[in-house]
């Protein structure tokens, strides 16, 4: 009976959770029953083993954004400065950071996601590797902000103009970052300008600014530190309470 229901609830909250797009995955090499190790391509590069994590570089010059090697040596600089012992990583794609805490800092790891693509491949990586520490949920902000679970660090890659007025269609920053600021101490967040090509596709003529985010952040947090990022237009903010 318990299944039952288990089924039903993902079927239900795949109708509520509509994907705008299929999962950007390349593949996936598991490499047979006597490989140690799995390659994952696509919008997250990445290879694991039972006990390592590690990136690679954009194998094209797709998706200049999220160089896998280049942002993990960025998330690594602040994480090792926040030091944290929970983590969760919103957006959490093919669970790159999730799996990289999990596997080789020895925290718990949680990643989210509301595409169902993401976090059934991310499931398979987990019971793979055996990836005890780490955790997937299939959810969206809306959802999940009232949930308990609250975390020493989070990160927020590269989604919330999507959430702004794509995916969740929030159009109130001050609702999204306060809904984000109740799931964490410490938010790493990346945030696609709207001189940035996609930020200004999905956000053109709704009040959508840099300006915006960094005014609404301030409201919420003692400390919002603005870094460069992999890109001129898509900044980090590390954004302390």
């Amino acid at each position: 009976m318990e299944a039952t229901w288990q089924v039903y609830r993902i079927r239900l909250a795949k109708q509520v959770m509509q994907v705008l797009e299929r999962a950007d995955i390349e593949s996936i090499i598991f490499g047979g029953h006597d490989s140690g190790v799995t390659q994952v391509r696509g919008y997250q590069n990445y290879d694991i083993s039972d006990l390592e994590v590690q990136a690679i570089a954009n194998p094209t010059a797709k998706r200049p954004w999220v160089d896998t090697s280049v942002k993990s040596a960025d998330f690594e600089r602040v994480f090792f400065q926040v030091s944290p012992k929970s983590y969760a990583d919103f957006g959490s794609n093919l669970g790159y950071y999730v799996f990289k805490c999990a596997q080789e800092f020895d925290i718990h790891a949680t990643g989210v996601d509301y595409n169902f693509e993401y976090i059934s491949v991310c499931q398979g990586i987990k019971a793979r590797h055996t990836a005890s520490l780490a955790e997937f949920k299939y959810t969206n902000l809306e959802q999940w902000h009232n949930a308990s679970d609250y975390y020493d660090f989070m990160t927020v890659f590269n989604v919330i103009h999507h959430l702004y007025n794509r995916t969740e269609k929030y159009m109130d920053m001050n609702r999204l970052i306060k809904d984000f600021a109740s799931k964490a101490d410490t938010i790493l967040f990346e945030v696609p300008t709207e001189q940035d090509s996609k930020g200004h596709k999905w956000t053109m003529d709704t009040g959508y600014t840099e300006e915006l985010f960094y005014e609404t952040a301030l409201s919420m947090f003692t400390q919002v530190e603005r870094m460069p990022g992999q890109t001129k237009h898509r900044p980090y903010y590390l954004c302390v309470k």
